[in-house]
């Protein structure tokens, strides 16, 4: 039980990345001459929005928990600790965004025939300022990772900023540039996030963050 206990946060992150990987790529690609409401119309109507939208939902409440789980058990150094919960605060607030976009098909009849979208609108709403504060507290977090981890696994540190960076820029890049075919970035970014995630599980805390809190342990 207490072996459970300890390595329950590496198994929540590796099962939220790999619910992304399944979720992400059913998201229906947009089209950059549409606009955004014809765009979300088309998208809403596709009958693969409610089921990946619903694996992608659990995904993120996944990674939430997982982040809070090795908060609570100071699974990394205690310098990552406080980057940490900023991390797991951010991805708390974008699973809303999440529940938002997945309920945003009920506006789906809506979008299409001019009407009143609100559920729609809200989540483009909540989009704009949760997907850059999601991915910079994500990219904050891996690169808080780098001092922590050493030789190859520095890569999944990379994958971490990589997918940050994408997730912030995703929204913000559609709004300003709305001729553009973002599909791509969308794509990338759910990936990394999701092999991030996956990495992050498998290869676990580094070693010297285990013997501190042995150290702590000791001391006590």
């Amino acid at each position: 039980m207490n072996s459970l206990r300890t390595h329950l946060w590496r198994l929540t992150l590796v099962a939220s990345g790999v619910l992304l990987a399944v979720g992400g790529p059913m998201h229906p690609e947009s089209d950059a001459r549409d606009s955004l409401r014809e765009e979300l119309a088309t998208m809403t109507a596709d009958e693969r929005w409610v089921p990946g939208h619903s694996i992608i939902v659990v995904s993120t409440l996944l990674l939430a928990t997982g982040l809070w789980l090795a908060w609570r058990d100071r699974a990394w150094p205690e310098r990552v600790q406080r980057t940490l919960g900023l991390a797991a605060t951010a991805v708390s607030l974008y699973v809303v965004e999440t529940v938002a976009h997945l309920a945003a098909a009920s506006d789906s009849h809506a979008l299409a025939h001019g009407e009143a979208a609100p559920v729609a609108f809200t989540h483009v709403g909540l989009s704009l300022v949760l997907y850059p504060l999601t991915g910079i507290a994500v990219a904050a977090l891996a690169l808080s990772f780098a001092k922590a981890q050493t030789g190859w696994r520095r890569g999944i540190v990379g994958l971490g900023m990589l997918a940050g960076t994408l997730h912030a820029l995703s929204v913000p890049l559609t709004m300003v540039l709305p001729d553009v075919e973002l599909s791509p970035v969308f794509a990338a970014a759910a990936l990394s996030t999701a092999l991030w995630s996956i990495g992050t599980g498998l290869v676990g805390a580094p070693a010297r963050a285990r013997a501190e809190k042995r150290d702590l342990v000791t001391v006590g």
